[in-house]
Order: structure tokens, then sequence, then C-alpha cells
């Protein structure tokens, strides 16, 4: 039997505080979403909208020629009207991206004391981080997400990986 998240301290707590994330509160049986996640109306995707402004994969091959503007001019639009978007010709081996999802599975599936070290608040790097929403105490509705961050640097460029639950992740340069 799930437990019982009806109040938003043990919500907090359970997701948050003790490293359990949405994936712990899955597990536990929930059955229903709880208040906490769920975006005010005036924020959610307007679903009837998002079809009719279908949009269709970025190609950012063409980032490094005459198209670039129109490339950026894609993403812009698909960002602020859908909120997402994907991208195709990014450069990045098939084997790397599988081995990330692999990665991310492994990580993902840990109890929640092995992941807690990792927390944003405790970690013992700042480059590493694992958490739920990033600011679960100051958003309106929390994110239906558990993610780990981690920072790499080289002397010639800076990277970040961030891993995402829903076998997503995304590349920052």
């Amino acid at each position: 039997m799930a437990p019982s998240f009806d109040d938003g301290n043990s919500l907090f707590n359970f997701v948050v505080r003790d490293g359990n994330g949405v994936k712990g509160m899955v597990d536990s049986g929930l059955s229903t979403v709880p208040q906490a996640y769920m975006q005010p109306p005036i924020e959610r995707i307007d679903k009837d909208r998002a079809r009719k402004h279908g949009q269709p994969p970025i190609d950012l091959s063409k980032l490094g020629g005459p198209e670039h503007d129109e490339v950026a001019k894609q993403i812009v639009r698909a960002a602020e009207s859908l909120g997402f978007f994907q991208v195709v010709n990014h450069g990045v081996p098939v084997d790397l991206l599988e081995s990330l999802k692999d990665t991310a599975h492994d990580f993902f599936s840990l109890p929640a004391e092995k992941k807690a070290v990792y927390l944003a608040d405790v970690s013992p790097t700042p480059l590493v981080k694992y958490g739920t929403s990033f600011v679960p105490q100051k958003e309106k509705a929390l994110e239906w997400k558990d993610y780990i961050s981690m920072q790499y640097a080289n002397d010639a460029e800076p990277f970040n990986i961030g891993l995402k639950r829903s076998g997503m992740f995304h590349l920052n340069t």
C-alpha cells in the first residue's frame, strides 16, 4: 500500500528530503498524482494548440551554415509555444546515447539511500547533484521528474550533462 501524500510535509520529506524522488513515489504504489505536482491551469500546455502547431524535429546540422538564424528561431518558437522540441543531426553518437540511457537506468534503480548521497544539499561534490524539482521549496507545482546533474570541465570546453528519469537527457555546452 502506498504511503499517504495528503499533506505537503510528508510528500516533501519522502520525495525530496529522503531522496526517494518521483520514482520512489511511483514504486510505492501511488495510484493518483498528488496535487503538489499539478500545474496551475494557466501554465499547462494547451494540447489542441500543440497538435495544431505540430513541431517537426529541428535539424541542428544547419546551425553552422546560412540557416543558423532560422534554426535558432525554430528553437525559440518551440520552446515558447510548446515548451519542448526534438532535435536531429546533433552529432552525438548513438552508442553514447545508449550508454547514457543505460547509466541513467542503473542510477535511478538504486535504493533511495544510495542516491541520497548525491542530493543537491549534501552531495560530496558541487559537480554532481541528484534531485527532483530544482527548487521544490519555491515552485508552484513540483516537476514530475528525477534528475542527476553532472558537470565536467576540461581545459578546452566546459560540459554539463543532465540525466532525467524519463529516459531523456540534455547536453548543455
